[in-house]
């Protein structure tokens, strides 16, 4: 009976003693678990923004809304008669521009409000295709539970909106 109880317990004993260490040494790698992991423009253009938190890096997915064209149906489409339903109505494609890559902080994000957060943002995905990869510089300001997000490239903006969080795992 003793040899269960303590199979049982050497496991668990690991564990703190892991987290014990994290604390100890100050590595947290869960620094932004108090951060929403999506957030949505309430500016134009409107964009997508996903925070990927994979342990010990920390991935940023963004889909930014680029065009919006009113697709018709052709003028030679017939329709039968008594099913109206079968004509095709026109509807609008919107355009989205994928970019996906990691995130390498300047100094450990801190979420509070009027907090200036910067980072390096090397883009290894996108879509449609773009010359890869691509460093852009990343600010992102949180202020009453709304989020500022500033994206250069270089010296040029790339990307300014703000940002509202979406609780979606519910």
């Amino acid at each position: 009976m003793k040899l269960i109880k303590q199979s049982l317990l050497a496991p668990a004993i690991q564990i703190l003693f892991f987290l014990g260490i994290q604390v100890f040494t100050g590595t947290n790698t869960l620094s932004a678990a108090p951060l929403s992991d999506k957030w949505i423009s309430t500016s134009n253009p409107k964009c997508q923004v996903w925070f990927q938190n994979w342990g010990n890096y920390q991935r940023l997915l963004l889909i930014i809304d680029t065009d919006t064209t009113e697709v018709l149906p052709s003028p030679y489409v017939t329709e039968k008669k008594g099913k109206p339903y079968l004509k095709p109505k026109p509807y609008m494609k919107v355009e989205k521009q994928q970019l996906k890559g990691n995130l390498y902080w300047v100094e450990e994000p801190s979420w509070s409000d009027g907090v200036k957060n910067t980072a390096s943002w090397e883009v290894d995905r996108a879509n449609p295709k773009i010359t890869l990869p691509q460093l852009l510089n990343v600010d992102f300001t949180l202020i009453n539970d709304e989020m500022k997000m500033k994206i250069k490239q270089g010296d040029e903006f790339y990307l300014e909106a703000q940002l509202k969080s979406i609780n979606f795992y519910k």
